[in-house]
């Protein structure tokens, strides 16, 4: 009688891993055919290695990546989407707005103002600007006069004189004191007006007396009042130009303006 070495009854009795799993797949076959169709067979699913067939481990749950994960986030109500796109709205609206400091600052108001509202602006301006030049003007005729000529008043008024007395014998106004000593420079520049009044052709230089005296009345017939002295001008061959230029400014106020 042959006896087995020691240990091979056990390594006999122990069936192999892939060998159980046959006979469990052939048992679980028998079964489906007993119980006939419809009973469900039942296989494994777990995976296996096609060498050894061990089953293969799954990674667990949390070294799942992220992104493989089913998302949980649920949609938003229409409702909520509604309110969301009306305060994104408001606050737009309230960028476009100007703020207060752009409001308060006088710089941007005049950048922002119209250009009807500039030209306006500027036409008026211009028109307050002529009337202060006619008004002043008016108080004052010889600064139109000088604005004319050119120059200082004092200069205008003789340029005038000399435009006015140009032509008359014996006459040379170069300036408002030696010039008016013997009364033919009155006579000519009032003749130029009142032609009735002084006779011209008769007069000469050497009567001074009398020159001066048809040229303050002649002056004075029309409201211009003599400021001059006839006794001083008579004692003296430069009078003082300030009173000589202050009465031919009445003439040229009077008949000009």
């Amino acid at each position: 009688m042959t006896q087995n070495a020691p240990g091979s009854e056990s390594e006999s009795s122990t069936p192999s891993e892939p060998g159980a799993t046959v006979k469990s797949l052939i048992k679980s076959f028998d079964t489906a055919v007993k119980n006939g169709p419809a009973s469900t067979v039942q296989i494994p699913t777990s995976p296996r290695s096609p060498l050894s067939g061990i089953p293969v481990r799954t990674a667990p749950a949390a070294a799942v990546s992220p992104i493989q994960r089913p998302s949980c986030i649920k949609p938003l109500s229409k409702t909520l989407e509604r309110r969301i796109n009306l305060v994104d709205s408001s606050h737009a609206v309230d960028e476009l707005k100007p703020s207060s400091l752009m409001r308060k600052s006088p710089s941007l108001e005049s950048v922002i103002k119209t250009p009807a509202a500039l030209s306006s602006r500027t036409s008026s301006f211009t028109y307050n600007r002529a009337n202060s030049k006619l008004n002043v003007e008016r108080t004052d005729p010889l600064a139109a006069l000088a604005r004319e000529y050119g120059g200082s008043k004092r200069n205008a008024l003789l340029k005038w004189c000399q435009k006015k007395t140009e032509g008359y014998p014996n006459v040379d106004v170069t300036n408002f004191s030696s010039s008016w000593s013997d009364g033919l420079a009155f006579c000519a520049l009032l003749h130029t007006y009142l032609p009735a009044h002084i006779p011209y052709q008769e007069l000469i230089s050497q009567d001074k007396g009398r020159n001066l005296t048809l040229a303050f009345q002649a002056a004075e017939s029309i409201g211009i009042k003599p400021s001059l002295d006839i006794d001083e001008l008579m004692h003296t061959d430069r009078p003082d130009w300030q009173s000589v230029m202050q009465y031919v400014s009445q003439i040229y106020k009077y008949f000009e303006t």
